[in-house]
């Protein structure tokens, strides 16, 4: 079973200036009815920890940099706030629920001393997964549709030691993304070329930062040469495939949303999302 997951929330999000001058994009604020129908504003980075806590894992490991503190205060229990909001605060119960969550998580925190990328930003985890299977999610993706294939990412097996599965979904334009060249065998993908932001891509299918890893990522990172001074992770996987590892995907719908807010257009566009397609808070 799955137990440890590495959140990267390091980037300096320079696409979202201003606002991400004192404020990680990681934080920026999403709308969510509760149980209770009641409009709520969490940041993303709770919400992707919240989904992953519903599937049972308890060991997560946050990459940050500059901005640590906003993030870690946000993730620590503040006890005086509840005691100043009356019960029966609609506010009151999402956020006891919270803190109850956090209290039964284990929560590393680690500083990513620049940004090199988001393979170095990995790296820096070598010692919190130890010899465990892991996952890995960018601090501003979340697939609010995603159960099922989360589900599936969690019970597939890994058998090889350079083995890791990708999540892949068609884009009209994939040059912003990293993309991937799969072949189909019966019901299953193989990942064959993996290449981050390519200026003449080879397929539609941009990978969705959501991955499932052996150790071995770590090996293949130390591998690859920096490019343009940064350690892409597409690099890593790469060098698992040239090693012989089955690396596979699984390729997301049409209908499987991917919210990636890396731009002032797609943050709104998330925006957007949320109130159009009625997902509640869990």
């Amino acid at each position: 079973m799955i137990k440890k997951i590495v959140i990267p929330a390091a980037g300096l999000g320079t696409r979202l200036l201003p606002i991400t001058k004192e404020i990680p994009k990681e934080m920026m604020p999403l709308f969510f009815k509760n149980k209770n129908g009641e409009v709520i504003v969490k940041p993303l980075i709770q919400t992707i920890y919240e989904k992953f806590f519903n599937f049972g894992l308890r060991e997560y490991c946050i990459i940050v940099g500059r901005q640590k503190r906003t993030i870690e205060d946000h993730f620590t229990s503040n006890e005086d706030i509840l005691k100043n909001l009356k019960k029966g605060v609609k506010y009151r119960k999402d956020l006891e629920e919270f803190y109850t969550k956090l209290n039964k998580s284990k929560i590393f925190w680690i500083n990513q001393l620049s940004a090199k990328g988001f393979g170095d930003a990995v790296k820096y985890a070598e010692s919190f997964v130890g010899n465990d299977d892991f996952l890995v999610t960018a601090g501003d993706t979340l697939l609010p549709t995603g159960d099922k294939i989360i589900k599936k990412l969690l019970n597939s097996k890994l058998k090889g030691k350079n083995d890791a599965i990708l999540l892949l979904k068609e884009v009209s334009d994939p040059r912003r993304f990293g993309v991937a060249v799969v072949k189909k065998h019966k019901n299953s993908f193989q990942v064959i070329n993996v290449e981050e932001k390519p200026k003449k891509p080879k397929s539609n299918l941009s990978i969705v930062a959501v991955y499932r890893f052996k150790p071995s990522i770590f090996k293949a990172l130390d591998a690859v040469k920096k490019d343009k001074k940064e350690l892409q992770l597409t690099s890593g996987i790469q060098k698992l495939i040239d090693w012989g590892g089955n690396v596979s995907a699984i390729i997301l719908n049409e209908k499987d949303q991917v919210i990636d807010i890396g731009t002032a257009e797609s943050y709104i566009e998330t925006i957007i999302r949320y109130n159009t397609i009625g997902i509640n808070h869990q």
